[in-house]
């Protein structure tokens, strides 16, 4: 396996675009309720870059052999930024334009507190077929060290309250909880806790 950052050109934005879906297809599906046009919304945003999906924040993960994506990091560095407005109103429409900025908001809600010397992993996810063959342990690995080398203090993620999978795998890998942030969202607590792994 390998990890590199994404090709435009050679690597399967739609597919990408999916992954970076299932890290919250809730919050996707509570505003479009259509799993493929969410997913088109997306790919145009990794494709436009210059916003907090663009494909500048996206590392792939493909086999040795092939361009086939398997997993996915959306990350960033430094304290936590906002979609601009001119960038979404360049590529999508108005309703979906609003939809992105209350979804900003929401996510600004759950962000943990980020610094300026933070590697935060916004998004990580696993191709389904692929799964439980340590490529999400692949990806942290590769991400740590890749924080390490541009000297990044700590590394940053979040994870769902009720993912203990994922909880497990993150704590095996040294990070630890230093927060958490909830809320009442339709009768069902949503909630995330916030993980750190210091780096010096």
């Amino acid at each position: 396996m390998k990890l590199e950052k994404i090709d435009l050109n050679k690597h399967d934005t739609y597919k990408v675009s999916k992954l970076i879906y299932e890290t919250d297809a809730t919050l996707f599906d509570f505003f479009y309720r259509d799993k493929h046009k969410a997913i088109q919304k997306i790919e145009r945003l990794v494709r436009a870059g210059n916003n907090t999906m663009g494909y500048e924040r996206i590392i792939v993960v493909t086999p040795d052999n092939n361009n086939q994506v398997l997993g996915v990091l959306l990350y960033s560095c430094g304290q936590g930024e906002e979609n601009k407005i001119n960038i979404l109103l360049e590529n999508l429409n108005c309703l979906d334009v609003l939809k992105f900025k209350v979804m900003d908001w929401l996510e600004k809600y759950f962000l943990a507190d980020l610094k300026e010397n933070d590697f935060y992993l916004a998004s990580l996810a696993v191709a389904e077929k692929c799964r439980g063959k340590g490529i999400g342990s692949f990806i942290i690995q590769k991400a740590l060290i890749i924080a390490k080398e541009h000297e990044f203090e700590r590394a940053v993620l979040e994870v769902d309250v009720d993912n203990k999978g994922a909880y497990k795998l993150y704590k095996r890998l040294g990070f630890t909880i230093f927060n958490k942030k909830s809320i009442n969202w339709f009768n069902n607590e949503k909630g995330v806790f916030h993980m750190e792994c210091k780096l010096k």
